[in-house]
Formats: structure tokens, sequence, C-alpha cells
């Protein structure tokens, strides 16, 4: 086996950003459904404390 070191390095690069990259997509994607659950709950408490 000759010894590259571009290649294996690329390729360890590459794993690790597709793994990155998909767990930060399924983290901003939950992230984005807990806002838009925090922003609705923030909306009816505002409403209901301008209600008071």
């Amino acid at each position: 086996m000759p010894h590259v070191p571009s290649r294996p390095r690329n390729l360890t690069f590459f794993s690790i950003f597709s793994l990155g990259g998909g767990y930060m997509m399924m983290k901003s994607r939950a992230l984005e459904t807990r806002q838009k659950e925090r922003a609705a709950g923030d909306y009816s408490v505002s409403v209901d404390r301008s209600g008071t």
C-alpha cells in the first residue's frame, strides 16, 4: 500500500464533514420546530398578559 497522505486525509475529512453536516441539519431542524413552538407559546402568553 503506497503512502499517500492527501487521499486518506481528504476521505476522513469528507466523512467527518458529511457526518457533521447531517448532525447539524437534524439539530437545526429540531431547533426550528422548537423555536416555532416557543414562538407560539410566547404569542399566547403575551396575548394573555395584554388581556388581563
